[in-house]
């Protein structure tokens, strides 16, 4: 009994090497990517949704772009080396602040494939009739509002479908949907 769970347990720490592996090797082939990101944040019994456009370069470099709502459409978040500007068309104006370590985190997935040596997968699921593996991983700088978050990654290709991130209770706090994913080069 003892060999055969040795045996099971190393074939899944090597499967989880595998993929972790291939996918970190895949991405450092590029130099980003950009897509757009339905956003849907739980806070309650409310829901809130945004649709952004998303280019990323680096953790230090990346833009946001709100599409929708209607109300935050055009606010730009854009993150250069240790500053984070946010422009507002509707005042016309753009404000600067230090960047947040923990902010970078949780918005954009890039953070996940330059820190991918994080994460554990825990088993694939079909979605639509595509294959994805899906991983777990904690999230720096955890509190009760965000303690982990859950990735799927198409198993072909190594491109983000989903990223979820629960509270310290396993709740679903945000969910990110990703569209038109594409690495640049």
């Amino acid at each position: 009994m003892l060999i055969i769970t040795i045996s099971l347990t190393s074939c899944i720490w090597s499967s989880d090497e595998k993929y972790l592996s291939k996918i970190e090797k895949a991405y450092d082939e590029y130099k980003g990517y950009k897509c757009r990101a339905n956003i849907k944040i739980f806070s309650g019994e409310e829901e809130t949704t945004y649709l952004i456009e998303e280019t990323y370069t680096s953790s230090k470099e990346y833009k946001l772009e709100i599409l929708e709502p209607k109300e935050s459409k055009g606010i730009i978040i854009l993150n250069t080396n240790d500053k984070i500007f946010i422009e507002h068309p509707s005042i016309e104006q753009s404000i600067s602040l230090v960047a947040i370590k923990s902010l970078n985190k949780q918005l954009v997935i890039g953070d996940f494939f330059e820190d991918i040596y994080k994460a554990s997968l825990i088993g694939t699921e079909e979605i639509d009739n595509t294959e994805y593996l899906v991983f777990e991983f904690e999230l720096e700088e955890q509190n009760k509002y965000r303690d982990t978050a859950k990735i799927w990654i198409k198993k072909k290709g190594f491109t983000p479908y989903k990223l979820n991130i629960y509270d310290d209770s396993d709740k679903l706090i945000v969910e990110i949907i990703y569209e038109s994913f594409k690495f640049l080069k």
